[in-house]
């Protein structure tokens, strides 16, 4: 029988904690997959090229897994089951110097998906409250408490882990889930960014219009909580007094758009498309409605979150079953044809939250279809970065993925695709959305290295990384007795 687990409680039961995940995660928001015989072919070989390359630096297999040349071997792996869709130098595996060499550096990553989230039974980073008491005095001699264990494990996975220099952290618009609310994301943000001394972290507002005072919630998010950006989801199951909705409702959510016209709120409207939730309106769930949104609001800015993807019956099958006729995919081909239709819905953005992640592990021939039709009708300059971790964890490995991928040669000659080039995938990586949430890329690249939290982050980097390599969504497991 397949059973849902967190992935963090399988990688310590089965001691898979590979830099890349070879099998997909779950954020509750859609059911957890099988792995698929390609993913435990990538798994297998990460393995081995693992024990190769890491006794000849003297390194166990988890001790290289935790160093650069452990991710170079992950998507050598990757390119021996699924093909070259990703550039990695057999040297990287063996000298570090030679990653040091290869890829950019001093690149502003701007993850506009986060959620912190505290996985059942792992053991937190208590380190943090120790380092963090030299930046914060208040910190000193206080025992952490359980409760903010939550956000200490974020911190480590998306700031110390990774490579990001700001992260959004958000959340789902629906009472019936168990998930942080404006409050406490707001709280975080602040926290982190008194912390640091600089703006690493930036907020949503959740936006829930099938409540009566929700206009009188969206000013007091603005006004008291200042959020940095707005997040809707349409989809939602009718339950608990929630209903479904769509971005062109003119009764129950233009109010919305003009409440944030007339009081100069920040217009930056994110919605979860795509990926629908377990008992979610399918129809809702949908990016039709973004065309007549778009065009309406012309002032507002429309981030469709995971690009609208749809995992058909809840699933993304190997090979190239998800791929239909002239490269369909399933509801993110609908919305590129209506941007194409229509030139002027310049206001509409594609983030890749879950999507990228869930695709570039399962069949990368996919992911090549998706940036290829969403940077032709899009451009690459319309699509912001984001990873939804850490349900999967460090957003490193995505990092990693997305500069490393390429589109082959064989579906550019075939469907017309463009190359994706180093510098879209720059702009993709952070400069595309940090305006949007009030960022100007340039100055915080100047003022992260010298706040506390890159201080800080050097501090953990001299001791030892230890990254957890692990993620925190759910899976499908039908394993217990492995």
């Amino acid at each position: 029988m397949t059973m849902w687990l967190r992935k963090s409680e399988k990688d310590r039961r089965l001691g898979r904690n590979t830099p890349i995940p070879t099998q997909v995660v779950s954020n509750e928001e859609y059911h957890p997959l099988p792995q698929t015989k390609d993913q435990i072919k990538v798994e297998k070989r990460i393995n081995q090229l693992a024990d190769k390359y890491g006794k000849k630096l003297g390194k166990s297999r988890r001790e290289f897994f935790q160093t650069t040349g452990g991710m170079a071997v992950s998507f050598m792996a990757m390119n021996e089951v699924f093909g070259n869709f990703f550039q990695v130098d057999p040297a990287e595996a063996a000298e570090e110097d030679a990653y040091k060499e290869l890829w950019p550096k001093d690149q502003f990553i701007f993850d506009c998906h986060t959620h912190h989230v505290r996985p059942e039974g792992t053991v937190e980073p208590l380190f943090f409250r120790k380092l963090a008491s030299r930046f914060n005095k208040e910190l000193e001699g206080v025992d952490p408490q359980e409760g903010d264990l939550k956000f200490r494990n974020y911190v480590k996975e998306v700031f110390l882990d990774s490579e990001t220099s700001v992260a959004c952290i958000t959340g789902l618009p629906a009472r019936t889930m168990e998930v942080i609310d404006t409050d406490e994301m707001v709280e975080a943000r602040n926290t982190l960014n008194e912390m640091a001394g600089s703006q690493r972290m930036v907020s949503h507002g959740l936006v829930r219009p099938f409540e009566v005072d929700f206009l009188e919630q969206t000013i007091r998010q603005a006004t008291e909580l200042k959020v940095d950006a707005w997040k809707c989801y349409t989809g939602v199951p009718e339950l608990g007094g929630e209903m479904a909705w769509t971005m062109d409702d003119e009764e129950l959510i233009y109010p919305f758009y003009e409440t944030v016209r007339r009081h100069g709120i920040n217009k930056t409207v994110c919605v979860h498309k795509g990926l629908p939730l377990p008992g979610a309106d399918i129809a809702s769930a949908h990016p039709r409605d973004m065309k007549k949104a778009a065009l309406d609001n012309p002032d507002i800015n429309f981030v469709v979150y995971h690009s609208g993807f749809k995992a058909a019956n809840y699933e993304l099958p190997p090979g190239d079953g998800f791929i239909g006729e002239d490269g369909y995919l399933a509801w993110t081909t609908d919305l590129v044809r209506d941007r194409e239709a229509t030139p002027e819905m310049t206001n509409v953005y594609l983030d890749l939250g879950t999507t990228f992640g869930h695709i570039v592990i399962t069949h990368p021939k996919i992911a090549g279809h998706f940036f290829g039709q969403t940077i032709r009708a899009f451009g690459a300059d319309h699509i912001f970065f984001g990873t939804d971790s850490v349900w999967w964890g460090t957003p490193q490995w995505q990092i990693e993925a997305l500069r490393r991928f390429q589109i082959s040669e064989e579906l550019q000659e075939e469907f017309g695709y463009a190359p994706i080039t180093d510098e879209e995938k720059t702009m993709i990586l952070g400069p595309n959305a940090a305006p949007f949430y009030g960022i100007d890329a340039n100055e915080a690249r100047k003022a992260i290295p010298d706040d506390a939290l890159s201080l800080l982050k050097a501090e953990y980097r001299h001791d030892g990384v230890s990254p957890s390599n692990t993620q925190y969504g759910w899976i499908a497991d039908n394993t217990r007795n492995t």
